[in-house]
């Protein structure tokens, strides 16, 4: 079995429900397949480089999975029939990418155990209209100091 990286590009036009179905659409898809999916990236909505299909923008998700080579043009030909999908690329995963994964799957579950951080106690400021006069009176004492003649 080897890992793929699929990124999905959707149509903005769809609704959030609409979005999640394709989501889910998908993830049966690669599993139908008898692929395992090891990670997921919503990169939300982004503007394209260039119109596809008449929308400037799309809506990104990345799949890491992994699934046998042979099964491959069959998640590829139901993927070209999806109407919903602006474009997508599939492409095998080297080993250095396969190594990043892994580690960026350890550092989200870490995070996930991890409690959250106490959110920090913040002190009242001086207001900013306090600050500003000090900060003039520097500048007009550095325009007003005398200059010292040189010696020479």
């Amino acid at each position: 079995m080897n890992h793929y990286e699929l990124m999905v590009v959707l149509s903005p036009t769809l609704t959030e429900e609409q979005e999640k179905e394709q989501h889910r659409q998908i993830e049966e898809l690669l599993k139908s397949q008898k692929g395992e999916i090891h990670l997921v990236d919503f990169w939300g909505k982004r503007k394209l480089a260039y119109p596809i299909k008449k929308q400037r923008q799309g809506v990104y998700n990345i799949y890491y999975f992994e699934v046998d080579p042979g099964r491959v043009s069959e998640i590829d030909r139901k993927l070209k029939m999806d109407e919903q999908l602006l474009r997508f690329l599939m492409f095998k995963m080297e080993k250095i990418q396969i190594q990043n994964m892994n580690k960026e799957i350890e550092r989200r579950a870490q995070a996930a155990q991890a409690p959250p951080a106490p959110e920090p106690v913040v002190a009242a400021e001086p207001a900013v209209e306090e600050a500003a006069p000090a900060a003039e009176t520097a500048v007009e004492t550095e325009a007003t100091a005398p200059e010292t003649p040189s010696e020479g």
